[in-house]
């Protein structure tokens, strides 16, 4: 049976028009929301008339449609439940006694959901429909649900109580951790809460200890870049440095790395904040401002714990930054991380810290700059024949016939296209026409250029390749170096 989305199975059962649908999926663009919580958010179909037809059996209902019906259906008694339970108590959080109450069950329903889904972030928020939930799925933000507004007081109460917060603090940012089970799997979870208008919004980061994949190969780094990386990491001493954005999978690359170095026979420590992980054999540091050390004290002290390998979190200021590359200097095979959009910046951005160039010159031996892009769902991804100077592909880079993908969406990537993530990268190895370039304070244009000039791949050409190889699409790669191209 050929598969009908959620729209037209709402046509056809008279529930919505055509133009209804039109104006759902233009805003959905916009939005990311769920089809179905649009149309009723904008008055277009009731809530009953929603679940009847995702309730429906059909060959080829997705995923998330199925998720939505459990979620609406599965938590519509528990709101009701925890609605009369806070009316009887005025309503205020902080009497409830949530152990009594289904609220309990709401929440530990949001977890659950969001780990079956594949999230690694639940967002929880007031906003002018509700309560509003969504979650972080291969890095995009989707929403889940929308739950009655006057529920957000206890569903923070409960979520503060799991981080072991303080429930009747409301007016400053709190930070906590849990840990849960689901499906013989455990789950370090982060929790942030801030105050905003109308309330309190919560993150939670969902971190699968068993689920870390680690290889430079199942990264999605090619065989010839891994020589390369393994070369340098054979270095006695030297720094190796990561460059991205927030989100861009750094520490995984570099605990890779470290994992492929990692023996008995090396004395590795790491200073990070946060430990996302924690690595066998490894002596792993967290950064504890409150208590005094931080990025710089813990280098320091590491340094009398005779490492041959240091793994510093991140350079944020000339202390530290000044601190790792005397490290590196001294005999030290030093890894640390900087914020920049590409591997060319990273050499000016620590200059402009204040760290001297020569130093940088002497001690920097690779640079590696890279983002995360969604890959295509193998069950579903479509291949076509781009219209002319859409892609830039010619025609002797695609070969005869198609040979580019565009994601459809099916069952088992809920319905999104995509399934999993992949890095983008590029790497920039030091050779003695940058460091000339590095002392003199050049731009970080030139150093681009030179290192182009040696044979670099930048992103975007390490992007086309995984396009070319039906790993993924050019927009998802645009959306990703929008900056670089």
């Amino acid at each position: 049976m050929k598969y009908k989305k959620i729209g037209e199975r709402l046509i056809e059962s008279g529930l919505i028009t055509e133009d209804q649908l039109k104006t759902a999926l233009d805003e959905q663009k916009k939005t990311g929301e769920l089809i179905g919580a649009i149309l009723f958010s904008k008055g277009f179909i009731t809530q009953q008339g929603l679940l009847k037809v995702l309730s429906m059996s059909h060959t080829g209902e997705t995923a998330e449609q199925k998720e939505e019906v459990s979620i609406p259906e599965g938590i519509e008694d528990i709101v009701r439940q925890s609605t009369t339970a806070l009316r009887s108590e005025g309503e205020k959080a902080v009497s409830v006694d949530v152990s009594l109450v289904p609220i309990v069950r709401l929440v530990e329903n949001i977890i659950f959901s969001s780990i079956d889904m594949g999230a690694t972030d639940i967002h929880i928020g007031p906003d002018s429909r509700g309560t509003r939930v969504r979650y972080r799925i291969d890095g995009r933000l989707r929403h889940a649900m929308y739950l009655p507004k006057s529920l957000l007081p206890a569903i923070v109460s409960r979520v503060k109580i799991m981080g072991s917060m303080n429930i009747a603090e409301n007016r400053v940012p709190q930070d906590g951790s849990t840990t849960i089970s689901r499906k013989n799997l455990k789950y370090d979870v982060r929790i942030s809460t801030f105050p905003i208008v109308d309330g309190e919004n919560i993150v939670m980061r969902m971190l699968n200890k068993s689920q870390l994949i680690l290889g430079l190969e199942n990264l999605g780094f090619e065989k010839s870049d891994v020589e390369s990386i393994n070369a340098s990491l054979n270095m006695p001493y030297g720094m190796i440095l990561m460059s991205g954005p927030t989100g861009s999978g750094k520490t995984t690359t570099l605990y890779s790395a470290l994992s492929i170095i990692n023996s008995v026979y090396k004395n590795i420590f790491t200073i990070e904040d946060p430990i996302e992980y924690h690595l066998p054999l490894i002596r792993q540091s967290q950064v504890n401002v409150k208590a005094g050390l931080t990025f710089a004290s813990g280098l320091r002290s590491i340094l009398r714990q005779d490492p041959d390998v240091i793994l510093v979190g991140e350079m944020r200021d000339f202390e530290t930054a000044e601190l790792a590359i005397r490290s590196a200097l001294t005999g030290h095979l030093v890894f640390s991380t900087l914020h920049t959009n590409d591997a060319a910046s990273s050499l000016p951005r620590l200059i402009d810290m204040g760290v001297e160039p020569f130093l940088l010159a002497s001690t920097v031996d690779t640079v590696i700059s890279q983002r995360l892009v969604r890959v295509l769902c193998d069950n579903c991804k479509e291949a076509y024949s781009p219209a002319k100077g859409s892609v830039p592909f010619s025609a002797s880079d695609m070969g005869e016939g198609p040979a580019i993908y565009r994601a459809v969406g099916c069952e088992k990537c809920n319905d999104s296209g995509y399934k999993g993530r992949t890095v983008i990268y590029e790497i920039m190895k030091m050779n003695s026409a940058i460091k000339e370039l590095t002392s003199r304070k050049a731009s970080s244009g030139m150093i681009a250029e030179a290192a182009k000039e040696s044979g670099m791949r930048t992103m975007l050409e390490n992007g086309k390749r995984k396009v070319l190889a039906g790993i993924t699409t050019w927009e998802e790669v645009l959306s990703t170096t929008r900056s670089e191209s």
